[in-house]
């Protein structure tokens, strides 16, 4: 699917608080915001597509280049995911021009 294609409006995240999706620090609120958000995630329908959105959005940035919990993982996660994605399946070598 494309993101044009995927049914947004299934999202169980919609009509949600969007801080929760965006905590920022470790306290004990923006822990239990992340964990709310995780939640949601681990119900949603579409959660698979929205994190292949994500990581596709996100491609090439860095750890800390990347904001909030999309697809029920963090950005971190994301990132990890990502780098070990990168490392299984280098580039193709360019052949030189003789």
């Amino acid at each position: 699917m494309t993101p044009t294609t995927i049914p947004w409006g299934l999202a169980a995240c919609l009509g949600t608080d969007t801080e929760v999706w965006f905590a920022e620090g470790n306290s004990a609120l923006a822990n239990a915001d992340r964990a709310e958000a995780k939640a949601v995630c681990a119900r949603c329908p579409i959660r698979t597509d929205c994190l292949v959105t994500a990581i596709a959005e996100e491609r090439g940035l860095s750890e800390s280049s990347r904001y909030g919990i999309r697809g029920g993982k963090s950005p971190k996660q994301r990132y990890e995911m990502e780098r070990r994605y990168v490392e299984r399946h280098p580039p193709p070598k360019q052949q030189r021009a003789a």
